[in-house]
């Protein structure tokens, strides 16, 4: 995820076209067509900041099929204004719309409207803890919202001091970053804090480096955190692993220099090697590292060529790697696809500024 401040600027600058998708890969087993979403992956595209454009992408990946305007063709109605991020809970898909600060609830498999609930201060990411509780990190706010999913109502707000952003869930505890002070510049934004899901309660605070940005659960259910040292190049980035057996910091790896902007952290199925990207607003890479490894890759893992990776996601079921590419902010983007060794496979056309990406 790049940087908010410098992401608002860029887009509520930009002349804001965009073309028609063409349907000609139109999937014809999803709900517009009469069938309902297979097997394959959601692409969120967050549109253009204040424009309330942002849309739904799915491509089945069984029958090689992809589907633009999803949500829109279904309910005959916008998602809204900056799409920020999904989760699916049983046969339920939720979308987080952060600047419109609402959740829309629809059918993971038809896209039919359900319900919605707002006045959200500024929403991120939803984590299940219960088929009748589940957390919202926020943005603006001070802490995380406690929500129904079943019944689309808040249920309460767990007051943590400082904004809130990504999540993880160890047992009875949820671990969540303190990423951004967008909205509090005179809070510090360096901690991971702890959360008790049966008291909905905050218990510890973890210090990390500046803007902790993504977080990965590995195979010994230790936590990995990536911090990206400030948009400012206020410190070197550092990748901090921690146990949560006891609330320490049991390895780090710092980076060589302020101007790496790691993000997006992601994991395989092994729970063995990590990947993220980094670079600038005009080329980004993806990068390998082992949770055995003691230092950082010198060479990266995929080359971005020219393009300018946004976010990234990995397939549970073959490994591939999902990379979405925004490409102007106003023109449609793409998502690539790469295979385990590497190796581009497909490039998918999307909507505006693709990023959060869901496997169902």
């Amino acid at each position: 995820m790049k940087k908010l401040n410098v992401l608002m600027m860029v887009l509520v600058v930009m002349s804001l076209f965009s073309c028609k998708k063409d349907d000609n890969n139109e999937n014809s087993n999803t709900p517009i067509n009469g069938g309902e979403i297979g097997k394959g992956v959601f692409v969120l595209n967050e549109g253009n900041f204040t424009y309330a454009n942002s849309s739904l992408t799915f491509y089945d990946y069984e029958v090689d099929t992809i589907t633009n305007d999803l949500f829109y063709r279904v309910n005959n109605a916008p998602i809204g204004d900056v799409g920020q991020s999904l989760t699916i809970v049983n046969d339920d898909l939720f979308i987080v719309v952060n600047n419109s600060r609402h959740i829309y609830k629809v059918d993971s498999k038809t896209l039919k409207y359900k319900s919605k609930l707002d006045n959200f201060y500024s929403p991120r990411y939803m984590l299940s803890i219960s088929d009748d509780k589940a957390y919202v990190s926020d943005l603006a706010g001070t802490g995380l919202w406690v929500i129904n999913p079943e019944t689309m109502t808040c249920t309460g707000f767990i007051e943590t001091g400082k904004t809130t952003e990504k999540m993880v869930k160890v047992g009875n505890e949820v671990y969540v970053t303190n990423w951004s002070k967008q909205y509090h510049p005179d809070m510090e934004n360096n901690s991971v804090q702890v959360i008790d899901t049966e008291t909905d309660s905050k218990i510890a605070e973890i210090t990390v480096s500046l803007e902790p940005n993504s977080m990965v659960l590995d195979k010994n259910n230790h936590i990995w955190v990536l911090c990206d040292g400030g948009y400012m190049g206020e410190e070197k980035p550092v990748l901090h692993c921690i146990d949560p057996g006891t609330k320490q910091i049991i390895k780090q790896i710092e980076f060589k220099s302020v101007n790496d902007y790691p993000s997006c952290l992601t994991i395989d199925k092994t729970g063995e090697n990590m990947y993220f990207l980094q670079g600038n607003l005009t080329h980004t890479d993806i990068y390998e590292i082992s949770i055995e490894d003691a230092e950082l890759p010198q060479k990266p893992f995929i080359s971005g060529d020219s393009r300018m990776f946004y976010n990234l996601a990995v397939c549970p079921e073959n490994g591939d790697f999902y990379v979405t590419n925004p490409k102007t902010y106003t023109q449609d983007g793409e998502v690539l696809i790469y295979s385990t060794e590497g190796q581009l496979k497909k490039t998918l056309v999307a909507g505006i500024c693709p990023s959060f990406m869901l496997f169902n």
